[in-house]
């Protein structure tokens, strides 16, 4: 990991870093330096969020959705190899976070979470990102227990002929290479806007030297094409196909194959009356066939000595149809219904020397059909006074298609709910009270309080691939119902920016996994296994983002977050929490240059509950703290081109996340307890933009 090639790159950025304060001394002063390196994300409105995935940032991130999230104060991601991790929000992971692309849901088809909705997500291809936190939204789905996360392109009309081009390249430590190239024609009349990327790595080091078997390779193509006759209408289609695979240290296989192809429609009216705001139509469809394997990225071993092989798929179709009505100048109401249906099959091969898995027929497992009805009302009863407040109710069918259960590789037994649907109605809603306390520029303040309720039906991973503690079915495990409240305070000057947000819970049939179960086996033998079971639980946390201008050419950021829960029903922690998280950065920035050093701070977690957790991993013991330390440098040479380069985790900590997986025996690797984080990584990124 540790080559001559790196050790130069990482003597001329540090060179550079340090030869910033020279230049300042011959360069005019600015004012309104542009911040070329992100490193984390300021809250703008209240419980709300804005990033653009375009711009660099650090510690540089894998070229998924999970990882691009990291950065976000509350965020963390539970790490599985060098790619496709499960994002988590406030200790809440799955289905309790809503994952959207464009409007549409993605649900990967992997029994244990080997591909979440993020792993098929490329971030730089977007415009932005933005995140809902709490359940304080009811217009993107039903759930969000944690959240809303909006990955979304533009939309924007232009004025006249243009050409748009942003291209990149990227490399770093073990073999890191990524290229994109996201290009646009646009008319007032008509636009096209195509997409390419490509992304690989090696097996990363952690701090130790220890090698971690992790590499990946992934791509993605997408085409769209939006008709605009006028300033208030807007048609587009696009479509998209992506691939790749990613070795797993977590596990016995690996991910052979990501392969999504996708097609959405949209129509927008803007302006329709005095009445009517706009009106959205919307529909897609998402087509996600994965393969499992032990012998494309490593060599069968042990007890899987022979080559296996798992493909499993999901189809899932869906839309809406929204409304934003104006009934008056203080108010806004949107009004809408959303639905969308998802299949779930799987084919299998214990012998793929023997029994290729590609010539089986699919067997279909399960079925969820989803209808909702919502509306959201936003109005201003006083200056600087709004109330914000919405509800949906939200039909469920769902219906086990499995003649059987499989309990093991090579074992499997009748299914008690065979054929049998059970259908819900469930109800969300929540009010917010947001006061703006001073508004005069350059500065503003918002304090503001909300209530939220949300009862979320079991996912696939919760009824379909669990069992309960007396069943192998858990078709009739209870629906999740949180209610939470969510205040905070905002402030904005000329110097400082600043965010500080607390919320407190409780979660009645909280979803629980355990695994290392023992239940009663054939001829009264004993089998471990993994079971979903209803507790009530509490969770309570706090975030803050802090960002001040020490003076015209520097500036510095501050954010922390903490969680903490509770296991009600057993008297414990509640598991799969991450520990006191804190982030402060200290930047220099020129019209053309900037450097900057970035602190990361991460408590010892010590609150653990071992073998539980949710869908996405189980505590698996406590976790030491750590502090890892790394710079960048950016340059723009021209107004069109930005360079930029770093060091991340610059003294090579060792290190793991604590909602890290645990690591598998695998071949020509060494046995890992948990997943460590890379060490020391240099990388350098080019970004054309024309």
């Amino acid at each position: 990991m540790h080559t001559n090639n790196q050790s130069r790159l990482g003597v001329a950025l540090l060179a550079g870093t340090c030869s910033l304060p020279a230049l300042a001394v011959a360069a005019a002063e600015t004012t309104a330096v542009e911040q070329m390196v992100v490193t984390g994300v300021k809250t703008e409105q209240p419980l709300s969020l804005v990033t653009d995935p375009k711009k660099p940032r650090q510690p540089l991130p894998a070229n998924d959705g999970a990882d691009y999230l990291k950065t976000i104060a509350g965020f963390s991601v539970i790490r599985k190899g060098g790619s496709d991790g499960d994002p988590v929000l406030r200790g809440m992971a799955g289905s309790r976070l809503n994952i959207l692309l464009d409007g549409e849901s993605i649900l990967g088809g992997c029994n244990n979470r080997m591909d979440p909705p993020t792993a098929y997500i490329f971030p730089e291809t977007l415009d932005q990102i933005k995140v809902i936190k709490g359940p304080q939204t009811v217009s993107y789905g039903p759930g969000n227990s944690a959240g809303v996360v909006l990955f979304e392109r533009d939309r924007e009309r232009p004025q006249e002929t243009e050409w748009d081009l942003h291209a990149s390249l990227l490399a770093g430590s073990a073999g890191r290479q990524d290229g994109l190239v996201d290009a646009a024609y646009k008319s007032p009349e008509f636009s096209l806007r195509g997409t390419v990327t490509s992304a690989s790595a090696d097996d990363y080091q952690d701090g130790d030297g220890v090698t971690v078997h992790s590499r990946y390779a992934r791509w993605s193509g997408q085409l769209g094409f939006a008709w605009t006759p006028d300033e208030d209408t807007r048609l587009e289609i696009s479509s998209t196909r992506s691939d790749g695979e990613a070795a797993y240290a977590d596990r016995a296989v690996d991910g052979a194959k990501f392969a999504r192809d996708n097609v959405n429609a949209r129509y927008i009216r803007d302006n329709v009356s005095e009445l009517i705001r706009s009106v959205e139509l919307q529909s897609y469809y998402n087509y996600v066939d994965h393969v499992m394997d032990n012998y494309t990225l490593r060599a069968p071993s042990g007890m899987m000595s022979m080559q296996m092989a798992m493909n499993p798929d999901r189809k899932t179709t869906g839309g809406k149809v929204a409304m934003t009505l104006v009934p008056q100048g203080d108010m806004e109401l949107t009004a809408g219904i959303d639905a969308q249906q998802n299949r779930h099959s799987n084919r299998s091969s214990m012998n793929q020397a023997a029994m290729d898995y590609r010539e089986l027929a699919r067997e279909a497992d399960a079925e969820f059909t989803q209808a909702g009805l919502y509306s959201e009302l936003s109005r201003e009863t006083a200056e600087g006074v709004r109330w914000l407040g919405g509800g949906r109710v939200d039909h469920w069918q769902v219906q086990d298609l499995r003649d059987e259960v499989r309990l093991s590789m090579m074992s499997a037994v009748a299914n008690p709910g065979a054929g049998e649907a059970r259908t819900e109605l469930l109800r969300s809603g929540f009010i917010r009270y947001e006061k703006t306390l001073e508004s005069s520029a350059p500065s503003s303040a918002t304090l503001y309080a909300g209530v939220g309720y949300s009862e979320r039906f079991p996912d696939y991973w919760e009824m379909i691939a669990r069992e309960t503690a007396d069943s192998v079915s858990a078709l009739d495990i209870d629906f999740e119902k949180t209610t939470q409240l969510d205040i905070g305070y905002l402030y904005r000057d000329e110097n400082l920016s600043a965010n500080i947000s607390a919320f407190a819970n409780r979660i009645d049939d909280y979803l629980l996994i355990e695994s290392g179960f023992a239940k009663a086996g054939a001829m009264g033998n004993t089998r471990i296994t993994t079971i979903v079971r209803n507790i009530d639980a509490r969770s309570w946390g706090v975030e803050m983002d802090l960002g001040y201008r020490l003076a015209d050419n520097w500036r510095s950021e501050l954010t922390l977050s903490s969680v903490r829960g509770a296991n009600d029903s057993d008297h414990t922690t509640l598991a799969q929490l991450p520990p006191l998280e804190a982030l402060l950065g200290l930047y220099y920035e020129l019209e053309d240059w900037s450097a900057g050093v970035l602190w990361r701070s991460i408590a010892a977690q010590e609150r653990v509950d071992i073998g539980r957790g949710n869908i996405a991993g189980q505590d698996i013991g406590t976790t030491d703290a750590a502090n890892i330390l790394s710079l960048n440098g950016g340059w723009r040479p021209v107004q069109a081109l930005l360079l930029t380069a770093g060091i991340d985790n610059l003294l090579d900590e060792t290190y793991a996340e604590h909602i890290s997986r645990a690591g598998a025996a695998i071949a020509g690797f060494d046995q890992l307890g948990k997943l460590n984080e890379p060490g020391r990584t240099l990388w350098m990124k080019a970004v054309y933009r024309y």
